[in-house]
């Protein structure tokens, strides 16, 4: 749990630089490749397997390993839950996992995430592949990401929210355990005060 305080902060800081469950019982594998959505450049499309991390113009590409069996189906404007682990293409090593919920297209995330979610069904898993002009750019991330670092998420759709209340708990379910320590404390200390009140009103 010590590496899922990390991504959170760093999705959402990337936004900022202008970035940012039922079982599934299918194995079938699909390459599928994402259409460009930038207008300041034409990428080059290509396969998963033909990824380069050494052409400029590469664009996102993503896997699907296991298919979701349910009607859910990640769309721009579903609040979705994702477990995730994140590794350097370069050298494989793994910088962050966990699992987060958020809002597709809310800009929330990396782009390279909010294109290559779109399409999953709960319960599936996909990988994604993910160039550094839909990730971090050429400054990075800290320490932890260099520039122009070419990124692989092993993604699974956990859940998408189908109301408010659902978009809470989701959130919750992701939270940092201290944050989520001090909302209960907060609570209980409002409710204790209220409580308090009214014994005494009474």
């Amino acid at each position: 749990m010590k590496q899922q305080i990390f991504l959170l902060p760093l999705l959402l800081l990337s936004s900022a630089n202008g970035f940012v469950t039922p079982s599934a019982t299918s194995s079938t594998r699909q390459h599928v490749i994402m259409q460009p959505i930038i207008s300041s450049s034409s990428l080059k499309l290509g396969s998963f397997d033909e990824y380069s991390q050494t052409d400029p113009d590469q664009d996102l590409a993503y896997e699907d390993t296991l298919i979701g069996t349910t009607d859910g189906v990640a769309m721009e404007g579903k609040f979705v839950t994702v477990a995730y682990k994140g590794q350097l293409m370069s050298n494989k090593k793994v910088f962050d996992e966990g699992q987060i919920s958020f809002r597709l297209g809310d800009n929330k995330v990396i782009k390279g995430w909010d294109r290559g979610l779109i399409g999953m069904k709960v319960g599936g898993k996909r990988i994604l592949k993910i160039p550094p002009q839909l990730a971090y750019g050429d400054r990075g991330a800290g320490d932890v990401i260099p520039g122009g670092a070419h990124l692989q998420f092993d993604c699974e759709l956990k859940g998408i929210a189908s109301n408010a209340m659902e978009e809470k708990m989701a959130e919750a379910s992701s939270m940092n355990p201290s944050k989520v320590f001090f909302y209960v404390f907060v609570a209980g200390s409002i409710i204790y005060d209220v409580l308090k009140y009214q014994m005494h009103v009474i």
